[in-house]
């Protein structure tokens, strides 16, 4: 790339965050080139996780990586430091949490296997907890469990080992959680804050409060080129007039356009898709 070529991102999600470290370290593009452009008032697009005690916390969805995939995923967070942890990487610092805290003891697994292994006749009318220790109660795979299929520890127990063995082909490393992972807390906090943290240290802009409300491009008669952005910033109209050879990245369609919260006393709003940037700019 030359060095005088500029990189824009339209949207603050994790694919345009993503992308500008990509291309500083894959690319060699230097990051006081590239330009992130967001309408919201934090970087991470979907990834949202936000809060405190008083107000409460909210999510607007939270993601379990696997080991075998999420190639670029792992590939990329190798690349950056954590936060919490100096001297470890993201990759690093999720891996060690996963180890340290999915898992449960050689006891627990053993009478799981037990349970596993028992016919249906002498279990009878007996309860999951006539089988486990109390302990097993309190793992996080027993959680993980309870919370995908809605058992309780007084339940059958026929009924929570046919559940087994319906999935038994995750089986293998179900019993560690060995296959999913979790980042450490939720993916704004463990993913976008030391991604937006090593991207501002590589001098990326990252503008926030940045609606881009228009695209002007060449000609039908010419190959689809880029010439200028439309842009609202704090509320003030702007043109970025881009140069030949400059890129330009659209991150467009919030997997979370048109979401909405609710409260205790107050449903969420049935919003179409008029209040979204990311709808007006396609049209």
């Amino acid at each position: 790339m030359t060095s005088t070529r500029k990189a824009y991102f339209i949207g603050g999600g994790i694919g345009s965050l993503a992308g500008a470290a990509f291309l500083i370290r894959d690319g060699g593009l230097p990051g006081g080139q590239i330009t992130i452009l967001e309408a919201g008032p934090v970087m991470g697009g979907s990834l949202d996780g936000a809060g405190d005690a008083e107000r409460g916390y909210t999510m607007r969805g939270g993601r379990m990586l696997t080991t075998d995939n999420y190639e670029c995923t792992w590939d990329l967070f190798k690349s950056i430091p954590s936060v919490a942890q100096p001297g470890r990487s993201v990759f690093d610092e999720t891996l060690a949490f996963n180890e340290q805290h999915m898992g449960f003891s050689m006891g627990d697994r053993v009478e799981l296997l037990k349970l596993v292994s028992a016919d249906e006749a002498s279990l009878g009318a007996s309860c999951i907890t006539d089988h486990l220790s109390p302990a097993f109660f309190e793992t996080e795979f027993w959680f993980m469990w309870v919370t995908t299929f809605a058992f309780q520890p007084w339940h059958s127990a026929v009924e929570f080992r046919r559940y087994l063995h319906r999935f038994m082909l995750e089986f293998s490393r179900i019993e560690t959680l060995a296959g999913v992972k979790r980042t450490v807390f939720n993916q704004y906090d463990s993913l976008v804050v030391p991604l937006q943290q090593w991207l501002a240290g590589q001098g990326v802009r990252m503008l926030t409060d940045c609606t881009v409300t228009d695209i002007d491009h060449r000609g039908a008669d010419r190959p689809f080129e880029v010439i200028a952005l439309h842009c609202t910033v704090k509320g003030q109209a702007e043109i970025k007039q881009l140069e030949d050879g400059d890129l330009v990245f659209l991150q467009n369609g919030s997997m979370t356009d048109a979401s909405s919260l609710g409260s205790m006393t107050a449903a969420p709003a049935k919003l179409k898709k008029a209040p979204n940037g990311s709808w007006t700019l396609w049209e």
